[in-house]
């Protein structure tokens, strides 16, 4: 090699970073990089080993893949996406070219790249906990596992010694080491602590290891696939294609008015069944509970009310009371009685109540009238867009009939291809099959010999268990000996310790009944207060709801004369504002019915030409199916839409002009749909 190896390290990154598989090769890739490049600095060896480098990485993509993504979801988490080229490139000279370099020509291309991310991704690499697991599950599922083992995993591992030696001299190499010169001096001998050795514990008793019964071979129909199993498809295949025959007959021949609806005599007879079968039914319906009689008799049920909602409404009563009394007061000491103001403010209150919703009334009629007006122009204007639809429905038939034609071409030339295809099928089928029959010889011939294996290892493990079991007895039988540990304990006498508050258990449980008795008698006293403090608060709440009845009859008494009143102002401001309402009532009929009978003019005229419609639709789905019909209606569309945007521009000088134009693309989608059922 010419080139140092910097430099040819530095162009496989370039390459394969600037290959693109959707628009060159990748030999028309490297070819075009390799000409833009000054050819005299390159000899032959070097283009050889760029393109060769170049071509194993776009090959073995998905093996690289596997090790460069499991690398930065694990160790190099904190490396660039940027070097991940740099990384296949490496990946793929460890991986396939390491016996072909040699470790001197690996280690020098290893050398040109920064010393901490070669170690990171090799130290990942050569790892068993990841090599031997993970990424080879993952290679195996992309390659066959003889090709993952001759040729990726076998020469990794001759190389492993030196290439952990290189990783050793890498991480030596980042921790600042150096050799040293000289004799080495003598490691100090290690000796063990002169610690007390602990008892021995007691060996469990082991478990007996069940003795496997020796199983039949599976039968050889097991890996034969029955010939029902095609017949089976076939009639699939047939039962299809009769259903799909018939359903596009159902759908060319169905009718245009056929109705769903079931018949009287139909619902009766599904109802009477729905009656046995209730009828039949063992449970009983839940009773429901009747209507209170004062409910129905219209009289007002009393609210039970809690203590704190009594509490709450005495306060309120109390304290309307005490400004009750500061008014009179006032009064008597010659003030203004407000009471004449109040009664004013209340009328005027009325009068802007009624006269808001009479505008509002207005206003209303008012918006209807509008509504109507904007129904009668959007009938105008799709007036004028049937017609420039049925312009469009001619120029559509001629367009469906070339369509067909080219369609019915197309399906013979995929006819011919289908029949093409289907040969070479049968050839792989066959194939197939070999493999399969050769696979199940290899299993059979390894069934075999792991059986063998299984009854020696059992045996063996039934010797050992046997040799276990004695000696466990034995130590038991030696260990079995009864030590007596008992200790008679006096009641009456203290501890002997020396504390100050030092007490035997016969005059600590003495203590204790008295503390019991003392706390029954705090109790008591408790109990007693608790029963007087309720006893006062009964006659509280008592005494507040006899005032909080008499005070609701008074506010009631006044609430029915208030509204009396309210009545008869309501009464003379509704017959003020009723005639300007009548007007406008009678002006909204009018227009009313005159949007009414265009309405009836527009639906007579769609229903005569549907009639013709529905026959030429029903044409075009015998001549060339239901997906054609579908094409052309969305040309149909498109082609409306344009036409009603050129007619809403058209007449957007008009008085209408704002409502015809806010809506010509829905208007004109429903006309052409129409035109086309």
């Amino acid at each position: 090699m010419a080139t140092d190896y910097r430099s040819l390290i530095t162009h496989c990154i370039k390459i394969i970073s600037t290959y693109d598989a959707n628009q060159l090769g990748p030999d028309s890739h490297i070819e075009a990089y390799l000409s833009s490049l000054n050819i005299s600095t390159f000899v032959d060896s070097d283009r050889t080993f760029l393109s060769e480098v170049f071509a194993g990485c776009v090959r073995f993509d998905g093996i690289i893949k596997v090790v460069v993504n499991g690398f930065y979801l694990s160790d190099g988490q904190r490396c660039m996406k940027a070097d991940s080229n740099m990384y296949s490139v490496m990946a793929y000279l460890t991986l396939f070219r390491i016996e072909e370099l040699g470790m001197g020509h690996f280690k020098k291309f290893m050398a040109t790249q920064d010393t901490r991310k070669i170690y990171k991704f090799l130290n990942f690499l050569l790892d068993e906990a990841n090599l031997k697991t993970w990424i080879l599950d993952e290679w195996c599922k992309l390659y066959d596992s003889s090709f993952v083992q001759t040729h990726i995993l076998s020469p990794l591992l001759r190389f492993e010694p030196e290439l952990k030696e290189y990783l050793q001299f890498l991480s030596d190499k980042l921790c600042n080491k150096l050799k040293p010169h000289g004799v080495a001096k003598l490691a100090t001998d290690v000796k063990p602590f002169n610690l007390t050795n602990p008892k021995p514990r007691r060996l469990p008793t082991p478990e007996k290891i069940p003795i496997l019964k020796i199983y039949k071979p599976p039968p050889r129909s097991t890996y034969i696939i029955p010939a029902e199993h095609g017949l089976l498809l076939h009639a699939k295949e047939a039962n299809k294609q009769q259903a799909k025959k018939k359903l596009s007959e159902a759908t060319r021949m169905k009718f245009s008015c056929a109705t769903t609806e079931k018949s009287a005599k139909t619902k009766a007879i599904l109802q009477q069944i729905l009656d046995d079968k209730s009828s039949q039914t063992s449970f009983l319906p839940p009773k429901p509970q009747p209507v209170p009689s004062a409910i129905l008799l219209g009289e007002t049920v009393p609210v039970k009310m809690n203590t704190a909602a009594i509490l709450r409404e005495g306060a309120l009563i109390q304290k309307t009371e005490e400004e009750e009394i500061k008014k009179l007061a006032s009064l008597e000491a010659g003030g203004r009685d407000d009471s004449e103001f109040q009664r004013w403010q209340e009328e005027m209150k009325q009068k802007d109540i009624a006269e808001k919703t009479a505008e509002i009334e207005r206003k209303h009629l008012e918006g209807q009238l509008s509504h109507e007006e904007a129904k009668i122009a959007k009938q105008n204007f799709i007036k004028m867009t049937q017609r420039n639809a049925q312009l469009l429905k001619e120029e559509s038939e001629k367009i469906m009939a070339a369509y067909f034609e080219q369609q019915a071409e197309q399906k013979k030339e995929m006819r011919r291809l289908v029949e093409t295809i289907t040969l070479g099928h049968q050839n792989v089928k066959e194939a197939k099959q070999k493999l399969q029959e050769m696979k199940q010889q290899i299993v059979r011939q390894a069934a075999e010999e792991s059986q063998e294996l299984i009854a020696r290892a059992l045996e063996e493990a039934e010797e050992e268990m046997r040799r276990k079991t004695e000696l466990i007895q034995q130590i038991r039988a030696m260990q079995s000996v009864p030590v007596v540990t008992a200790k008679f304990v006096d009641l009456t006498e203290t501890s002997g310790v020396g504390l100050l508050s030092e007490m035997s258990v016969v005059e600590l449980r003495e203590r204790l009944a008295l503390l019991k008795v003392a706390e029954q008698e705090e109790a008591e006293k408790r109990r007693n207060e608790i029963v007087a403090s309720k006893q006062a608060k009964e006659r509280l709440l008592s005494d507040t709801r006899l005032v909080i009845s008499k005070h609701k009859e008074e506010q009631n008494r006044q609430a029915t004369l208030r509204e009396k009143q309210l009545q008869q102002t309501a009464k003379l401001y509704e017959e003020a504002n009723s005639r300007e309402l009548q007007t406008l009532q009678q002006r909204l009929e009018e227009r009313r019915t005159e949007r009414e009978r265009l309405q009836q003019e527009a639906t007579h005229r769609i229903s005569q030409s549907s009639g013709t419609g529905t026959r030429k639709a029903t044409s075009c789905t015998s001549a060339g199916g239901w997906e054609t019909v579908q094409k052309s209606r969305l040309s149909a569309k498109k082609c409306s839409r344009q036409l009603a945007a050129s007619a809403a521009v058209s007449q957007r000088g008009s008085s209408q002009g704002v409502l015809i134009t806010s809506m010509p693309r829905a208007t004109a989608k429903d006309t052409v749909t129409l035109s086309l059922k």
